[in-house]
């Protein structure tokens, strides 16, 4: 099965890493990386799913989903 990322915003206040963006595999609590804005993890998440076929989903910052599959054609 192929992998699918996810990017979303951090919402636990307690973090370190509160408010920044994060990316998870899917079914995984376990964050890969954190970045600053949303455009980082994005890009980041495009590099982890080239030559591998992954999916991702993207959320705003209101925890809505943003759009799927931003794979690079």
């Amino acid at each position: 099965m192929t992998a699918r990322y996810h990017v979303s915003q951090n919402k636990d206040e307690k973090s370190e890493h509160y408010k920044e963006w994060r990316i998870r595999k899917e079914g995984s609590d376990k964050t890969i990386k954190y970045f600053k804005t949303q455009k980082q993890a994005i890009d980041y998440a495009e590099d982890l799913a080239q030559g591998r076929g992954p999916r991702s989903s993207f959320t705003k910052v209101d925890g809505s989903l943003r759009k799927q599959d931003y794979s690079k054609k």
